[in-house]
């Protein structure tokens, strides 16, 4: 619920320094809640203790809380870190102020997200991901880059063939995906500057009979035109760039959820890794056993 509903839905009298500043805040919503209490309430000619009194009628916990509702607003209205800067970034804010802005921000994503969460999408997704014979491609650029590798990473302890696509290397993406057929799965994640890569990817991916998941901001992003399962995420953050933390802790769910459908294949994969780690990348080990033979040689 947004101030314009919590205001609409409330159906007390208010005083006269409350309706001005009532008017005030819908004439600039959200961007006049990004201020100060003390510079809000001086455009009134009140104090900052009346602002907060407000807001706390109006059902907030604190202004920090309004304000973080303002803030996501904004990162949801402006479409790059360029004009979101101006916006969202305070001339008083302390080093201390970001720390905890940041920490109700991403509370406020995780709850969000989870709250919305298409379960059934979900649940869909982890079984197509743990069918037999699947062949998992895992895709992510820019901003998704770092959560397509962690989930590249453990998806490979789980399953048998996961596959990470790159947009840069050796094979250019389209090359990789000369074998795709109908035992393919194609798991996305794209954030805002959605890559045209990965929603011409995920087209192919459909056409050539294959199942695609997309983990995104936003249920109209290019990819999501063609996948058979959409999760979104939300990305609010008090800076002008985006916030990933709910992001990664959807991508957690989801390896926890495979993981615990594939648990004798994991723990088989993790004994063969563990055996790989001592034999041939340990070093430690490898002197300690090349020691023991120099001793037994003596």
């Amino acid at each position: 619920m947004n101030l314009n509903q919590r205001i609409s839905g409330y159906g007390k009298k208010l005083t006269k320094s409350e309706q001005l500043l009532i008017e005030e805040l819908q004439t600039r919503y959200p961007q006049g809640l990004l201020e100060s209490a003390t510079s809000l309430a001086k455009k009134v000619g009140t104090s900052a203790s009346t602002v907060v009194r407000l807001l706390a009628k109006l059902g907030y916990d604190s202004y920090a809380q309004a304000q973080m509702e303002a803030r996501s607003e904004v990162t949801a209205r402006l479409s790059s870190p360029a004009t979101r800067a101006d916006a969202v970034m305070g001339d008083d804010t302390s080093v201390r102020t970001c720390l905890a802005n940041a920490l109700l921000h991403d509370q406020h994503n995780l709850a969000a997200t989870f709250a919305s969460l298409d379960v059934a999408a979900f649940e869909a997704a982890v079984r197509l991901l743990v069918q037999r014979k699947a062949r998992v491609h895992v895709l992510g650029q820019r901003h998704g880059a770092a959560l397509a590798s962690h989930l590249a990473l453990h998806l490979n302890m789980c399953l048998p063939d996961v596959r990470p696509l790159a947009a840069s290397g050796p094979l250019p993406l389209e090359d990789q995906l000369l074998w795709v057929d109908d035992h393919d799965v194609l798991l996305a994640v794209t954030f805002r500057r959605h890559s045209l890569a990965i929603a011409r990817a995920a087209r192919y991916f459909r056409q050539k009979g294959a199942r695609v998941i997309v983990i995104t901001d936003g249920a109209s992003v290019p990819a999501a035109a063609s996948a058979d399962h959409v999760m979104q995420v939300r990305t609010s953050s008090a800076s002008p760039f985006d916030s990933y933390t709910a992001a990664f802790t959807l991508c957690n769910a989801l390896v926890a959820a495979v993981a615990q459908r594939r648990k004798k294949e994991l723990g088989a994969a993790l004994e063969r890794g563990d055996a790989l780690w001592e034999q041939h990348w340990n070093d430690a080990a490898a002197q300690a056993g090349r020691s023991r033979k120099a001793s037994s040689a003596g």
